[in-house]
C-alpha cells in the first residue's frame, strides 16, 4: 500500500510541475505577442523561476554588457 501512495504522490508532483510549465510557456507567449518584450530585460517566468539574488546578479551582468556594448559603438 505505501508504494501504491507514494507513486501516485509522484505523478501527481509531476502533473503539477508540467502545468507550471505550460503556465509560464503561456506568459511568455503572451509577452512576446503583446509587444512588452522591448521594455524588459527578461520575460515573466524569469522571475518565477530565480531566486532574488540570481535575478539581481543577472540583471546587473546583462547590463553591464550592454553598456560594453554601446561603448563600443
Amino acid at each position: 500500500m505505501p508504494y501504491i501512495t507514494r507513486f501516485f504522490t509522484k505523478v501527481r508532483h509531476m502533473i503539477k510541475k508540467i502545468l507550471f510549465k505550460i503556465k509560464l510557456r503561456i506568459m511568455d507567449e503572451w509577452w512576446y505577442s503583446s509587444g512588452k518584450s522591448s521594455w524588459s530585460l527578461f520575460p515573466p517566468s524569469f522571475y518565477y523561476t530565480h531566486t532574488e539574488a540570481e535575478i539581481k546578479k543577472i540583471t546587473s551582468e546583462t547590463i553591464e554588457r550592454i553598456r560594453k556594448i554601446i561603448d563600443e559603438l
